[in-house]
C-alpha cells in the first residue's frame, strides 16, 4: 500500500516536479525493487525484511510520511464530526510522532483509532501519552503542559535514557564548529520555551549538557539574549569554490584563512575533522570478513597482488607499482575508487596487457611507452580505506601532493604530469603555495 500511495501522490503532482525523463511505470519498478529487497545482517546471519519499510533506506522516511498522511486524509478529513472540530486546528505530526489536544481521553483514543483503521494493512499502532494533573507530556525536543486555567507551557526536553553526549570541547574540530553547536543548543532552548521561568529551566538543562561535554562557562555561547540579527544571512554566489580541508590545529586553520584572504584566492575553506582514532581503530562490524568477489577465489588475479584485505574491499586509496621497471627507478601510481578493488585493479591489468584498448588509463600509457609488448606485472597496495570520497581525495600521500612556487596558479594535474611523468594522480584542481616555510596545498574536486 505504501508504494501505491507514493504513486498516487506522484501522479497528482507529476507535472510539477522534475522527473528526469522517467515515467510513472519506471518509478513503480524502482520503488518495488527498493522496498521489497531490504536485507540486513544480525549475528552473522542474513535476514530479509518482509514487513514495513527499511529505515536504513533513504526513501523510507518520506514513504512513511506519505503513508501516514494518506491515512489521515482518509479518516480525520472525511468524518463530518472531525471536519468542524477544533482538534484539526492544532493537530500536528513529525514523521511518526503526532501531537494534538483532545477534550477527553475517549476522544483522543477515537482519533488514534480512526487513523489506524484507515490502514488496510493494520500496521499502524499508536502509543498514547495522557499527562496527569500538573504533568508535562513530551513531543520531540519539547515537553508541554496545559494548566487548569488553559495556559500552555512548554520547555526544552531530553529523553531520560539520553546520555547527553554531543560534540566534546576537546574533540578534533575547529573552534567555530564547536561554537556553532553550543549556540544552536541555546537557540533551540529559547525557541521552545513559553515564558521566562520555562526559558531559565531550558537554559539550565543546556548548561548541564555542555558542561558534561567539557564546555567551561557554557552560557557565554548564548548570544541570543544580547545579539539581535536582522534576519537570516542570505547566500551570495560570489564565485568562490568550497574547499574541505582536514583540520589540524586552530593556529593552522587561522593561518590558512588569513593567507587565502590576503591573496584574494576564490576559496571558501571548510575544515573537517579528518581521520580520528575512532575511525582508525574502531569498527561497528568487527566480525564481518570480506571475501573475494569471485565464486572461486583461487582463480582471482587481484587477491594475490594485494598487501592486505581482499579484492572486495570498497572505498580504497591504492598504490600500483610496476614490476617491469628496474629496482632503482620504480614507477608508482596512486588512485582512489568507491568501487571494489577488484573492479579497479582489473581495469589496470587489462590496460597494461592491452594499452590501445584503454588509451586514457595511466597504467596503459606507461606500458605503451616504457614496456611495449610486455606482459603486465603489477603490485597493488591498499594505502587507506574510507567511505567518504573527500577523505580519499584529500588524503596526503607522496605522489599526490603537487608543490608549486610562490605565486599560486590554477593547473590541471594531467597537464602537470606531462612535464613530470613520475607524478601520477587523479584529475583534480590544486592551489599550492608556501606559507611560513611550509607548503599548503588545497584540492578542488572536479
Amino acid at each position: 500500500m505504501c508504494i501505491s500511495n507514493i504513486l498516487d501522490l506522484a501522479h497528482k503532482h507529476w507535472r510539477e516536479v522534475n522527473t528526469f525523463g522517467l515515467h510513472l511505470e519506471d518509478l513503480k519498478d524502482l520503488l518495488e525493487v527498493g522496498f521489497t529487497n531490504a536485507f540486513f545482517t544480525f549475528n552473522q546471519r542474513l535476514y530479509w525484511q518482509i514487513q514495513g519499510v527499511f529505515m536504513g533506506y533513504c526513501p523510507s522516511p518520506p514513504a512513511a510520511i506519505i503513508r501516514l498522511s494518506t491515512c489521515e486524509l482518509n479518516s480525520l478529513y472525511t468524518d463530518r464530526h472531525y471536519i468542524g472540530n477544533p482538534i484539526l486546528k492544532i493537530y500536528s505530526r513529525y514523521v511518526d510522532d503526532g501531537g494534538f489536544i483532545a477534550k477527553t481521553k475517549e476522544e483522543a483514543l477515537r482519533v488514534c483509532a480512526l487513523i489506524a483503521e484507515a490502514d488496510s494493512d493494520r500496521n499502524i499502532k499508536w502509543d498514547v501519552d495522557f499527562p496527569g494533573k500538573g504533568e508535562y507530556t513530551a513531543f520531540l525536543d519539547t515537553e508541554i503542559m496545559i494548566t487548569e486555567e488553559g495556559e500552555v507551557r512548554s520547555r526544552y526536553y531530553r529523553k531520560p535514557m539520553n546520555k547527553g553526549i554531543t560534540l566534546h570541547y576537546k574533540s578534533h574540530h575547529s573552534e567555530s564548529t564547536k561554537t556553532a553547536v553550543a549556540r544552536n543548543y541555546y537557540k533551540v532552548a529559547r525557541e521552545v520555551s513559553s515564558d521566562t521561568s520555562q526559558r531559565e529551566y531550558s537554559l539550565n538543562k543546556v548548561d548541564s549538557i555542555l558542561m558534561k561535554n567539557g564546555y567551561r562557562s557554557p552560557r557565554k555561547y548564548d548570544t541570543s539574549s544580547t545579539t539581535r540579527r536582522s534576519g537570516k544571512k542570505k547566500f551570495s554566489d560570489d564565485g568562490k569554490v568550497t574547499a574541505c580541508i582536514p583540520y589540524t590545529t586552530k593556529h593552522d586553520a587561522n593561518r590558512i584563512r588569513n593567507y587565502i584572504k590576503s591573496r584574494h584566492i576564490p576559496v571558501r575553506p571548510i575544515f573537517t575533522p579528518g581521520k580520528t582514532l575512532k575511525s582508525t581503530l574502531c569498527s561497528s562490524r568487527p566480525l564481518d570478513k570480506t571475501q573475494c568477489t569471485m565464486s572461486n577465489p583461487d582463480l582471482c588475479k587481484v587477491c594475490p597482488l594485494t598487501n592486505k584485505g581482499s579484492c572486495s574491499t570498497k572505498g580504497v586509496v591504492y598504490e600500483v607499482t610496476c614490476g617491469r621497471c628496474s629496482e632503482n627507478v620504480k614507477s608508482t601510481y596512486i588512485g582512489e575508487t568507491s568501487r571494489t578493488l577488484h573492479s579497479r585493479a582489473s581495469e589496470h591489468l587489462r590496460a597494461a596487457s592491452n594499452p590501445p584498448s584503454q588509451p586514457h588509463n595511466a597504467i596503459g600509457q606507461h606500458y605503451a611507452v616504457k614496456h611495449p609488448n610486455a606482459d603486465a606485472s603489477l603490485q597493488f597496495r591498499i594505502l587507506d580505506t574510507s567511505t567518504r570520497v573527500l577523505d580519499r581525495k584529500t588524503g596526503s600521500y607522496p605522489n599526490i601532493g603537487i608543490r608549486i612556487s610562490s605565486n599560486p596558479n590554477k593547473i590541471r594535474v594531467s597537464e602537470y604530469r606531462k612535464k613530470n611523468p613520475s607524478v601520477s594522480s587523479a584529475s583534480w584542481w590544486w592551489y599550492s603555495t608556501t606559507v611560513a616555510e611550509s607548503t599548503i596545498t588545497v584540492c578542488f574536486i572536479c
